[in-house]
């Protein structure tokens, strides 16, 4: 019985350090952007960067990111922190 839980116990330390060396959230986080179109707020699941656009279109919920498949994609606010993020600056006034 014992031989039977320390073998269980090299098996799971030994799981635990595959999953510790793997990355499991992969993002990018972009601080090139600092202007907004528009100074509001976005709706979930809104466009918040236009492809190509060198400004905001809205900032996104204090929950959630400004975030893209990609650097020339657009971006949406979203709930996820993976992919490629855009750091929002606070708005002025709000």
């Amino acid at each position: 019985m014992f031989k039977i839980s320390l073998q269980l116990c090299v098996l799971a330390l030994a799981l635990f350090e595959v999953v510790e060396n793997r990355v499991i959230v992969q993002r990018s986080t972009d601080y090139s952007i600092h202007g907004y179109l528009t100074e509001r707020i976005c709706w979930w699941n809104e466009i918040c960067k236009e492809e190509f656009q060198s400004q905001f279109k809205c900032k996104c919920p204090e929950w959630s990111f400004c975030r893209a498949p990609g650097r020339y994609y657009n971006a949406f606010c979203s709930m996820t922190a993976t992919g490629y993020i855009w750091s929002q600056p606070g708005l002025r006034g709000v």
